[in-house]
C-alpha cells in the first residue's frame, strides 16, 4: 500500500515538473518573440530615419527657399509641398516648374517601396469661375491625383502604392485670415507610411 502511494505522489510531482518546464519553455519562446519583434521595429525605425535624412538632404535647397517642409510624425515621413508655382491657378494642371521638384521628391520614394498617401489641401476661399471644379473638395482631390499620376508616369511609382485624398480647407496649418496663412494652407502633402 505504501509503495502505491509513493508511486502516485511521484507521478503527480513528475506531472507538475513537466507542466512547470512547459510553461518555462513557453515563456522563453514568448521572450524570444518579443525580442525579435523589438529588433524588427528598431530596424524599421532606422529605415524610416534613413529615408527621412535622405529626403531632407536631397531637398535642402528647396527647404531653405520655403518650397518644401519635411518632418516625421511617428513612423511616417511627411513631405509638404507649397502651392506657390506648383499648379496653374484654379486648376489641377501641374506647372512646368513643378515637374523638377516632383522628380527630386519622388526619386528616393520610387526605390523605397513603401506606401504613399498624397493629400491635397486648399485655403477657405471658394473656387470661382471654374467649369471643371464645383468646390475646393474637387480641386484638392484633383491636384493630389495629378501628383500621383506624375509619380506613376514619370517615376514608375505604381498606383498600387499610392492613395489619393482631397481635404479642401478642413486641415489648415495656419489661420485663413491672412494672406500668408492661406498660402501655407494651399499645399500637397506626401506621407510616406512607416514600416
Amino acid at each position: 500500500d505504501l509503495a502505491s502511494k509513493v508511486a502516485q505522489v511521484q507521478g503527480e510531482v513528475s506531472r507538475e515538473v513537466n507542466l512547470f518546464l512547459n510553461s518555462a519553455d513557453q515563456n522563453q519562446g514568448s521572450e524570444q518573440e518579443v525580442a525579435q519583434t523589438q529588433g524588427q521595429m528598431a530596424q524599421g525605425r532606422a529605415a524610416d530615419n534613413d529615408l527621412f535624412n535622405e529626403i531632407r538632404s536631397n531637398l535642402q535647397g528647396e527647404i531653405q527657399q520655403g518650397l518644401v517642409e519635411v518632418e516625421k510624425d511617428g513612423d511616417d515621413v511627411i513631405i509638404r509641398l507649397a502651392s506657390q508655382g506648383s499648379f496653374v491657378s484654379g486648376s489641377a494642371d501641374l506647372s512646368e516648374n513643378f515637374g523638377p521638384l516632383l522628380r527630386q521628391v519622388g526619386g528616393p520614394l520610387a526605390s523605397d517601396g513603401r506606401s504613399l498617401r498624397i493629400e491635397g489641401h486648399t485655403d477657405n476661399i471658394p473656387i470661382a469661375f471654374s467649369q471643371r471644379f464645383n468646390s475646393n473638395w474637387d480641386l484638392s482631390a484633383a491636384r493630389s491625383a495629378s501628383v500621383a499620376d506624375f509619380f506613376d508616369r514619370e517615376l514608375g511609382i505604381g498606383s498600387d502604392r499610392m492613395k489619393v485624398a482631397g481635404f479642401a480647407d478642413t486641415r489648415p496649418l495656419e489661420s485663413n485670415s491672412t494672406t500668408e496663412g492661406r498660402a501655407r494652407n494651399r499645399r500637397i502633402e506626401i506621407i510616406v507610411e512607416g514600416n
